[in-house]
């Protein structure tokens, strides 16, 4: 059953300490009890054609999803690419692009999220005069085990992971140099292929551009302003994502998903995190491994944000509030989370608002 957690210990938070990064455990350990990432820690791999860096995945424990962080230089793109048995979800988190979304190239800033039902066509380019790098968190549900085969991880002929190569790919990886200031906002161009603008079905069948600021509220594990973003009544089967802001010295309700494995990130502020067993000490870009059946929550000392990938959708998430009954989801309201509601934080970025 979810518990209360205690409140916050008034200590100085610090990285989380190196006994418990992921990359010194095994995938079985992972899968029973949890560990901390980071999003610029992992093996390193090219899938279609782009830097990618695998953070959550049937590598390390991973089981219904594989979360993993692509990198694209000014002038770099993927190749154009279908998956007719898994769904996809892109995040940008850095910089910005454009991604072939419903048939269109349209542009993503930091805090869309594009999504791709199996079956669809899809792209993702940085083009040739921008300043930065393009930097996504990509969601995919089921993962794709022959993403793996080309960087040693994957044997397609045996069909079995290669843990021996991926442990030491884990653990000589160089971090990547990842900005820890929020840089995501609230942006509504494009508004053709926003889900707001189209109904669950044409999202199901066509993709959508989300963002993380707009949902379906939820309060049901005690923090907020949260909102469910990806989730069966946006449209979405098999990609789960949500959104949340934290105040200082909030915590939430202890709690693990039965059927879900869970890819939690801290994208602001400082927190501690329940993993398994133990707490641990959080900075910006964290990433809780949770995977099904791994008790975890978070307190903190001042303002963060929260936001985390799960497949399939949190269905032990669902179950008490008004979007679901007797087997059946209803489609909710978006609501964005506006600067008011996330007091104490003065950080806020309201993103670009189409006219």
């Amino acid at each position: 059953m979810p518990c209360r957690i205690e409140p916050p210990l008034k200590k100085p938070l610090t990285m989380a300490i190196e006994e418990h990064r992921a990359k010194n455990f095994t995938h079985h350990e992972i899968r029973a009890r949890g560990a901390v990432g980071n999003l610029a820690e992992g093996a390193e791999n090219r899938t279609h054609g782009v830097r990618t860096r695998m953070i959550a995945w049937p590598g390390n424990g991973y089981i219904t999803e594989a979360v993993h962080v692509l990198t694209l230089s000014p002038g770099e793109s993927s190749t154009h690419y279908t998956y007719d048995l898994a769904e996809e979800a892109m995040l940008c988190f850095q910089g910005s692009g454009e991604a072939l979304v419903r048939g269109q190239w349209v542009t993503i800033k930091p805090g869309d999220l594009a999504y791709f039902p199996e079956g669809v066509e899809h792209a993702v380019r940085n083009p040739a005069d921008s300043e930065r790098d393009l930097i996504l968190v990509t969601q995919i549900s089921p993962p794709q085990l022959d993403l793996y085969v080309d960087g040693g991880f994957y044997h397609k002929q045996l069909g079995v992971m290669n843990f021996e190569a991926i442990r030491k790919a884990t653990f000589n990886a160089h971090p990547a140099q990842l900005s820890k200031t929020l840089e995501m906002g609230y942006h509504d161009t494009h508004p053709e292929v926003r889900p707001w603008s189209l109904t669950p079905e044409e999202v199901r069948s066509g993709g959508a551009l989300f963002n993380v600021y707009s949902g379906a509220e939820f309060s049901g594990i005690g923090v907020g302003p949260m909102r469910l973003v990806l989730w069966p009544g946006a449209g979405t089967q098999r990609c789960g994502f949500n959104y949340t802001y934290v105040a200082a010295d909030v915590p939430d309700v202890a709690h693990y998903h039965p059927a879900s494995d869970e890819c939690l990130i801290l994208w602001a502020g400082r927190a501690q995190a329940f993993v398994g067993d133990r707490w641990i000490d959080l900075e910006p870009l964290d990433v809780v491994l949770a995977p099904c059946g791994v008790m975890h929550g978070h307190r903190s000392h001042q303002p963060t944000f929260f936001g985390g990938f799960a497949s399939p959708p949190q269905h032990d998430l669902l179950v008490n509030t008004p979007y679901y009954s007797d087997g059946k989801v209803k489609p909710a309201p978006y609501v964005q989370i506006r600067g008011e509601d996330c007091v104490g934080y003065d950080g806020f970025k309201p993103g670009d608002v189409s006219t």
